[in-house]
């Protein structure tokens, strides 16, 4: 139950404003050129992260909005980092989801899937190591859809 709000990050991303800054630990992620960071983005994951017995350790956005191009990253521990709960809680988002891969024995490893909420269509990476857990999607609208994927192909390969 923690993280269904987290695993709801794709349609915190799609719903965000502007405003704040994130809170704690940096990814060590290089965005791609010519985006820019985007503080708001990242401090709405982070708050739609937080529920009880979870700590968010840091989250960070970035994104070309002209292009319609937006990644986020967040990382956390606590109960219910766990594969099953990401994956309720990606089900509960009413995000249509494929090419979903996630690990099979334990719960521990890496769940890679596509997804999309209209107008949004992206792709998302969890790497769970309970009670542990960083997850970051890479998505665009309709705007220049191949031109993010390419920029987001690599980006998303960044987490390991």
């Amino acid at each position: 139950m923690a993280l269904l709000r987290l695993s709801a990050l794709a349609c915190a991303l799609a719903a965000c404003g502007q405003a704040g800054a994130a809170p704690g630990v940096a990814s060590g992620i290089a965005p791609p050129v010519g985006w820019t960071s985007l503080p708001e983005i990242a401090t709405a994951v982070g708050a739609a992260a937080r529920a009880e017995g979870v700590t968010v350790d840091g989250a960070e956005a970035w994104g070309e909005p002209a292009m319609g191009c937006y990644a986020a990253w967040v990382g956390l521990h606590g109960e219910g980092a766990t594969s099953q709960q990401v994956m309720q809680g990606l089900e509960a988002a009413k995000l249509t989801l494929t090419d979903v891969v996630k690990p099979e024995l334990g719960d521990d490893g890496l769940i890679t899937l596509a997804f999309e909420r209209a107008p949004y269509r992206g792709h998302l990476r969890v790497r769970v190591a309970a009670p542990a857990l960083t997850m970051l999607a890479c998505f665009a609208n309709d705007r220049e859809p191949a031109a993010c994927e390419l920029a987001c192909t690599p980006l998303l390969g960044a987490l390991k």
